[in-house]
């Protein structure tokens, strides 16, 4: 048995095993394309620990995560495989004698297999890369949220010294960004496996879901300040790519509008509202999770944040235990929280963004997106996350607030710069909506009829912009 070996109690699923194979018959580089709530940590350290079997163990396995609190998260699962990893993250001083040590041993055939933990940053600085170029063997790069690498920043990560390279994403390609996509492609050869939402539901690896959209309107001092900034958009969209989406990196007018107006519409008053109506008729309250927006409430952006102001909605007006779980609070008070929160001593927990990627909260079995970007990897990760196997959890229902503005109330909308960047955004808001009601239990009827407490429905929303398919 060579050093870095799988504990006797792991047991691949068959799409794991099948995974693996696909990588490795395309000699050991590939795109593993699986999605949140998988178990891709677990099939890329098989993979690994397969390499390590048919080397006799001569494997220097380099893993690249994006974030320092999945460089722990990594480390808890390796560990399982007989090895002690080197956690090589912040300063340099912790961990480069000890990665420096460990690769001479490798070398000199003292140590079988050396396996360092860090993050994309920290891998594509100098320091450790001509650290791990000393090694004198085979050596694996795992690129865990591999979509992260294809960064400018983040390419130097990309060594040319690693002859075995596999990458991890539930979304591989980078938004608006062909350049960096295709630079991952390039580095890691496509996309091998690729294994879908429906299909996971169907093998059992993620919990079936309803999904109910509603709609939600601006009110007008809101509306005010979104034709003001509709208007802008319309105008700077002139500027644009050949296939149709805005050239954000040459027009930072442009950029920093539709920044301001996805604020605005993620804050939308009636969100919250809508939000204590619904929690209030909700049987159990526990094991609630709200996703808010970034920014602040109201039209000034000196406001209260909205994270805060759904907080303190919810304790004051339903007496609810709510927390929230932000990027202020530090790893172990996070740590608390989702214990408290699997456990139905917190019953709701309001976040912004923390819970994207790498963090784990498969007791959520009503979710609330308030606020989303129209970039699909922040909704697709969302979902899977919401979407994973929890006990006594049968299924999970998302509730999607939807921002669309009343162009009865407001014609001036239908002017032509005006239309043209409001359809832009409607469509954005339905694509995520046909993404999210293709997987439900409840399609089609999420996708088209609207629900109860909208005045409005998809079906005519899609008709006011020329949206209907088929």
């Amino acid at each position: 048995m060579t050093d870095f070996s799988p504990p006797d109690w792991i047991e691949a699923r068959p799409y794991q095993q099948e995974a693996i194979q696909k990588w490795l018959d395309a000699d050991g580089c590939g795109i593993l394309r699986m999605a949140t709530g998988t178990g891709k940590t677990i099939t890329a350290l098989l993979a690994a620990a397969h390499v390590a079997r048919s080397l006799d163990g001569k494997l220097v396995l380099i893993i690249a995560v994006p974030y320092q609190h999945l460089v722990d998260q990594w480390a808890d699962e390796v560990s399982g495989f007989r090895v002690t990893p080197v956690l090589a993250y912040q300063s340099r001083r912790d961990w480069q004698p000890t990665l420096e040590r460990e690769l001479l041993e490798f070398n000199n055939g003292v140590r079988e297999t050396c396996v360092v933990i860090t993050t994309h940053r920290t891998l594509a600085g100098e320091g450790a890369r001509q650290t791990l170029n000393r090694a004198a063997g085979r050596t694996m790069l795992i690129g865990d949220e591999v979509h992260h690498l294809g960064a400018p920043q983040a390419q130097n990560a990309l060594m040319d010294m690693v002859d075995l390279r596999l990458g991890l994403s539930a979304t591989p390609e980078r938004w608006y960004d062909d350049e960096g996509t295709g630079e991952l492609e390039a580095y890691f050869g496509g996309t091998v496996f690729d294994y879908g939402l429906r299909e996971a539901i169907d093998a059992g690896a993620l919990c079936e879901y309803y999904y109910v959209p509603h709609i939600v309107e601006l009110q007008d001092d809101e509306m005010e300040v979104y034709l003001e900034l509709t208007e802008k958009i319309g105008r700077l969209m002139a500027r644009q790519n050949d296939d149709g989406s805005p050239d954000l990196e040459d027009n930072p007018a442009l950029k920093t509008a539709l920044f301001k107006r996805a604020r605005l519409i993620g804050t939308a008053r009636e969100k919250l509202s809508l939000l204590v109506e619904l929690l209030r008729r909700q049987a159990d309250p526990k094991h609630t999770l709200v996703y808010c927006s970034d920014g602040s409430t109201g039209v000034d952006v000196k406001g209260t944040r909205h994270v805060d102001e759904t907080t303190q909605r919810l304790r004051s007006e339903l007496g609810l235990s709510v927390e929230r779980f932000t990027a202020r609070e530090d790893q172990a008070e996070r740590e608390e929280l989702l214990t408290a929160f699997d456990e139905g001593e917190i019953e709701v927990l309001t976040s912004i963004r923390c819970l994207d990627e790498g963090v784990d909260v498969p007791a959520t079995r009503n979710a609330y997106i308030l606020a989303s970007t129209s970039n699909p990897r922040q909704y697709i990760q969302r979902r899977g996350r919401i979407l994973r196997q929890h006990p006594g959890k049968k299924y999970a229902v998302i509730h999607d607030f939807i921002t669309i503005p009343d162009t009865s109330r407001h014609p001036e909308l239908h002017s032509d710069d005006r239309y043209r960047a409001e359809r832009k955004l409607i469509e954005g808001e339905l694509e995520r909506v046909s993404t999210f009601a293709e997987g439900a239990r409840n399609h089609p009827d999420a996708d088209i009829d609207g629900v109860p407490t909208s005045p409005t429905s998809l079906r005519e929303v899609k008709r006011r912009y020329n949206l209907l398919t088929g």
